[in-house]
């Protein structure tokens, strides 16, 4: 019986561990695998260097993708602490980048786009790089044909 209480008790604290890491702590659990420490990313792979991530929301299709890449929609953080993940990454690595009326991501923005998940990535980041060259700013493809 001591033993079984022990065990739940051991359970229950553990469940909120992810809620209660630092914001860094989870981007380097949710993000460094592919973006790397220092959010270069791999850009012969298709893997998108995050310095460019405040150009993207500068746009709508830009920031509702943020939202839906496959690292971020697909994770198993709840959506506020998603919008959190969002806004530390763009603050850290894109912060040049970040429009002069940047609102930060919200809870409700993250759970209204996050289900539309980009399944086709490089097609959708095609289509906001085309949509940021007409607007003058020209952003590496990525691998992108």
């Amino acid at each position: 019986m001591i033993r079984a209480l022990a065990f739940a008790v051991l359970l229950i604290c553990a469940l909120p561990a992810e809620a209660e890491m630092s914001v860094a702590s989870l981007y380097t659990l949710h993000c460094s695998g592919c973006h790397g420490a220092d959010g270069g990313g791999t850009p012969e792979n298709g893997i998108p260097n995050l310095k460019d991530a405040g150009h993207y929301v500068g746009i709508k299709i830009g920031r509702e993708y943020l939202i839906q890449v496959p690292g971020l929609s697909q994770s198993t953080l709840d959506n506020r602490t998603a919008a959190l993940l969002l806004n530390y990454v763009l603050h850290r690595f894109s912060a040049d980048a970040l429009p002069a009326d940047f609102q930060p991501y919200t809870t409700e923005e993250v759970a209204q786009f996050r289900g539309d998940r980009a399944s086709d990535a490089p097609r959708r980041r095609r289509e906001i790089l085309a949509e940021l060259k007409a607007k003058g700013l020209s952003l590496p493809s990525y691998g992108s044909p």
